[in-house]
C-alpha cells in the first residue's frame, strides 16, 4: 500500500510538472479562447510560437513566427531582435515549453502572455489552424 502511494503521488507530480505554463508573475497565462480574442484585439503584438520547425510546418496559428525554444542559441539571439514595445503571444504543444519560454522573455523585459494548454487546448476549443501547405496554395 505505501509502495502504490508513493507511485500515485510520484505520477501526479509529473503529470504536473509536464503541463505546467509559465510561473513567473510577470506572465499572463489565458486559455485558448481569451488569446484568440486577445490576438484580433490588434495592437501591438507578436505571435510567437517556440516548437520545433517541423510542428510548426505540421500546422500552427496563423500569423505566427517561429523561434524553436529548445534551440537556445537560436532562441536567445531571435529573441534579441523582438521589440520590446510590443506584447509576446506566446505557446508551444501543451504548455510546458511556451511556460519556459514565456519566463525567460519577461527576465528580459518582454510583457507576456502565454497561452495555456498550447495548441493541443487550442484544437480541442475548435479554433483553426493552418499549415505550411497552406500557403502554398
Amino acid at each position: 500500500m505505501k509502495m502504490f502511494k508513493l507511485i500515485y503521488l510520484t505520477a501526479a507530480m509529473l503529470i504536473t510538472a509536464c503541463s505546467a505554463n509559465a510561473s513567473s508573475p510577470d506572465v499572463k497565462v489565458v486559455e485558448p479562447g481569451e488569446f484568440k480574442a486577445a490576438l484580433a484585439g490588434g495592437g501591438d503584438v507578436y505571435l510567437l510560437d517556440v516548437r520545433r520547425p517541423e510542428e510548426y510546418q505540421a500546422g500552427h496559428l496563423k500569423g505566427a513566427h517561429l523561434l524553436n525554444w529548445l534551440d537556445s542559441e537560436s532562441f536567445k539571439k531571435g529573441a534579441e531582435e523582438l521589440d520590446k514595445s510590443d506584447t509576446i503571444y506566446v505557446y508551444c504543444r501543451s504548455g510546458r515549453r511556451s511556460g519556459e519560454a514565456a519566463d525567460y522573455l519577461a527576465s528580459q523585459g518582454f510583457k507576456v502572455v502565454d497561452m495555456k494548454g498550447g495548441i493541443l487546448a487550442w484544437q480541442q476549443a475548435g479554433l483553426p489552424v493552418t499549415s505550411s501547405q497552406d500557403a502554398d496554395q
